[in-house]
């Protein structure tokens, strides 16, 4: 208890002279029902579903998404901060006041004094989410609280961690990890506390964690675009610098532990432009995996993992978009590359888009393996509804078609989906069930995904279920 009460002294003191802040969430690219959907029709393996699963528990959304993209070769995009202020959208859309009008000191002095502090009263979330399996067992859950008062946040359940921020300084202590680190890397979950803190342009921060591993950096901002970080990272028995550049392009990281030939590298370039726009992601690293890095399994595996896609749309003709993506992955056991290319066209109004694409799943073996896909849209306001085809050749052999009928309602507080899958054709083989429900209020928020599978030889039965529920207060 004294511990507790002494970080509560010493946040306050060091940010004491600092102004408020107005807080923002971010809401998540992806979500488990379309990380199922992916598994079930055999575009993902497990493995990679459950590195992608580990990010969104982290709330690492960002590596989340590449993982996504790469994997499944289906856009992400992430989706902007929301605002949770009114205040703020005013304020955007306020035209600015010259610094020589004469109204201009009387505007920043009235300003200054209507920007009230946060209020004192708790307000968070209590969230629980849990994954069963075919038998109805439950598999794997967690459970989270998450409190916000004042400039404080609190964090406990798969992260204990309590945070401070006010105008640019950050206080943490606990379980610190990617996010609190501001890294572009995802990084190992580390107990200690951290501190941030901005001059003029520049930030600087400190880590101390209970295994004695310290990390300083210092971060140089010339505008809100661009961004320059250096870091310098200490750990028990190795030492480690990373630097990692953004601009309006995208992001450029990199990391050097002393002693290891190649340094890790992380790329994440794009550029969207009317006509055309084009995505670069990349890892590339030596035969081993410096300390402090959390990487994903498949990322660690390959020393080359990248992907590319170019889109080429026209808005003005039905909002037609042609894409070409590929991905090139090289494991670090052999010398083989594994490469995968997939074409794909999108066209027509909301009230009817089509799709098609055609996807060479094993460029190295002459696309041996064909995969044929076709889809049909159809946006009515609250109601949509899809119908799809797929077809995949394989050793000059076509298996049967997988066809798949779906419908959804949306809502502003609900969202219901069902999706019948003839993975055979032939109902009487086999039939699989996906279902989501989906609610979110004020105060309550609940996800439940689950599926049904029959067989030739099994009837109806459970495959799998993902609950997740919020108690907002």
């Amino acid at each position: 208890m004294n511990r507790i009460l002494l970080l509560f002294a010493l946040i306050i003191f060091a940010t004491a002279q600092a102004n408020a802040e107005e807080s923002s969430t971010t809401a998540p690219p992806l979500d488990a029902a379309q990380v199922f959907e992916w598994w079930d029709d055999g575009i993902i393996t497990p493995e990679e579903a459950d590195e992608i699963f580990s990010q969104l528990e982290e709330e690492n959304y960002d590596e989340a998404c590449l993982l996504a993209e790469v994997y499944a070769q289906e856009p992400c995009a992430t989706t902007a901060p929301n605002t949770t202020k009114s205040t703020r959208k005013k304020r955007k859309n306020e035209p600015a006041k010259s610094a020589h009008s004469p109204n201009a000191a009387h505007s920043t002095k009235t300003a200054q004094a209507n920007k009230a502090a946060p209020p004192l009263i708790p307000h968070g979330r209590i969230s629980w989410k849990g994954l069963y399996n075919g038998d109805g067992h439950l598999k794997k859950h967690r459970e989270e609280l998450q409190i916000q008062f004042y400039y404080f946040k609190l964090h406990l359940g798969s992260q204990e961690l309590l945070s401070y921020r006010r105008d640019g300084y950050e206080s943490h202590f606990g379980q610190i990890s990617t996010l609190e680190f501001h890294s572009h890397l995802p990084l190992d979950t580390l107990w200690g506390a951290a501190l941030r803190f901005p001059i003029g342009k520049f930030h600087l921060g400190a880590h101390i964690d209970t295994s004695k591993t310290f990390h300083t950096h210092v971060a140089f901002h010339p505008n809100r675009q661009n961004e320059l970080t250096a870091a310098f990272w200490k750990f028990s028995n190795a030492s480690a610098i990373a630097l990692q550049a953004r601009t309006t392009l995208g992001q450029i990281s990199a990391w050097y532990q002393f002693g290891q030939d190649l340094p890790l590298v992380k790329i994440q370039l794009q550029s969207e432009k009317k006509h055309l726009s084009w995505k670069t992601t990349a890892y590339i690293h030596g035969d081993s995996i410096p300390q402090g890095l959390n990487l994903s399994k498949g990322i660690a595996e390959n020393r080359l993992w990248a992907s590319q896609t170019v889109n080429v749309q026209w808005p003005e003709a039905l909002n037609t978009i042609l894409s070409a993506k590929a991905r090139v992955l090289s494991a670090i056991a052999s010398d083989s590359v594994n490469a995968r290319f997939k074409i794909a066209l999108t066209t027509g109004p909301g009230r009817l888009r089509t799709s098609f694409s055609v996807t060479c799943l094993e460029a190295n073996d002459n696309c041996s393996s064909t995969e044929w896909n076709g889809n049909v849209e159809s946006d009515w306001n609250t109601l949509a509804f899809k119908a799809s085809a797929k077809v995949r050749h394989e050793n000059n052999r076509t298996k049967p078609p997988k066809i798949e009928l779906g419908a959804s309602y949306r809502s502003s507080l609900a969202l219901a989906k069902l999706t019948i899958a003839f993975p055979q054709m032939n109902p009487a083989k086999s039939i699989t069930l996906q279902n989501e429900v989906k609610l979110d209020n004020d105060w309550f928020g609940c996800d439940f995904v689950f599926a049904f599978k029959k067989t030739k030889t099994k009837s109806f039965s459970p495959s799998y279920a993902h609950l997740q529920t919020n108690l907002k207060f």
